[in-house]
């Protein structure tokens, strides 16, 4: 009887903070549903799944007629990280009145949408498009269609960093391994039907996931590549000393929120257990925004780069890292990427 009652206690503690993130998602949302520019509103994520950890951000999709450009994608509302996602009507409408099998059009679609909770739909738009997704995202022709498109993206990075270790720039090369093995996971995935969660414990799930996936390969790789082996002092140290820097290039990048974002949302303070995903978070958000093409191919290369973000280099790992140490990775990306698929064309 003792256990019992102990062990309801557990669960009413487990559901209360449940449901105060659900009603916390709810407030959230509702003054989007009153918006007349918004045709639809739904709780996505972990939230709409219903597979919500304590800290867990809301992906909140909305249906607009046209892209509200006063919505930023990043923010930070009533102490929660939300994530706003718009889908245009003409694009769900068209969908789901031309839909005859599942076919590359899904991939149009981000899948925090996956199984959301629709909570604002007057037009019927949402529910007849959620009953499609949800009944084929994991449809053979769909998750094929998917780990087709992640390996494209994980090998486009491989040459691209190639192209870069053979000009005698290894530091920015491993800035995109570490982009293309971030693909990978993703491919492997889609390959073993896991749908992919939480980039805040992205670690903790890759470990987990080994026993479906046959081989460490593929986390030993990504341990590697992110230098998250490191004694956890360091890796603490290097991202509180790199945070400014790192706020300022992401409110360049993607919008004032997303400092407030990172920040709140990813554990800016390193709180909550997962330390080595969330620096993973960090490294990966940085070189997202850094390799396009408004920065130099050679970015981390230059001594210039080191002198006006002495930080942001530690971080990175980038005055520690040597030749050798990025061909290694080089090695062990491949070596996943062929225990995925043995015979890949890109190596012929």
């Amino acid at each position: 009887m003792v256990f019992f009652a102990q062990s309801s206690r557990k669960v009413c503690k487990a559901m209360h903070w449940k449901r105060q993130m659900v009603e916390t998602a709810y407030r959230i949302a509702e003054p989007f549903c009153s918006n007349p520019d918004i045709v639809g509103v739904a709780l996505g994520g972990s939230i709409g799944r219903g597979q919500m950890w304590k800290h867990s951000d809301l992906e909140l999709c909305i249906v607009v007629e046209k892209r509200l450009e006063q919505f930023q994608h990043f923010n930070y509302m009533d102490q929660m990280g939300v994530e706003i996602i718009q889908i245009t009507k003409s694009r769900m409408k068209e969908f789901t009145e031309q839909f005859r099998e599942p076919d590359r059009s899904m991939l149009g679609f981000p899948i925090q949408i996956y199984k959301c909770k629709v909570i604002h739909d007057p037009e019927q738009l949402l529910k007849p498009f959620k009953e499609l997704y949800d009944s084929y995202l994991f449809h053979e022709n769909i998750t094929q269609f998917k780990e087709d498109e992640a390996l494209q993206q994980a090998d486009s990075k491989l040459l691209k960093a190639k192209e870069l270790m053979a000009k005698g720039n290894y530091k920015t090369a491993a800035a995109h391994l570490r982009i293309g093995l971030n693909f990978l996971v993703l491919a492997y995935y889609w390959r073993h039907h896991i749908f992919p969660r939480s980039q805040n414990r992205t670690v903790y799930f890759l470990r987990k996931n080994s026993c479906v996936i046959g081989h460490t390969k593929l986390y030993d790789a990504f341990i590697r590549a992110f230098c998250l082996d490191q004694p956890v002092k360091r890796m603490k140290d290097g991202l509180w000393s790199a945070q400014r820097d790192i706020f300022k290039l992401s409110e360049a990048s993607w919008g004032s929120n997303t400092s407030s974002f990172l920040k709140n949302a990813v554990d800016g303070n390193l709180e909550w257990g997962h330390n080595q995903s969330i620096v993973y978070v960090y490294k990966y958000c940085v070189h997202r925004m850094h390799t396009h093409d408004s920065h130099p191919e050679d970015l981390y290369d230059q001594p210039a780069f080191a002198e006006q973000f002495p930080e942001l280099h530690h971080f990175l790992d980038m005055d520690t890292m040597t030749l050798e140490d990025v061909k290694e990775w080089m090695t062990m990306f491949e070596e996943a990427r062929a225990a995925l698929q043995p015979n890949p064309s890109v190596y012929a």
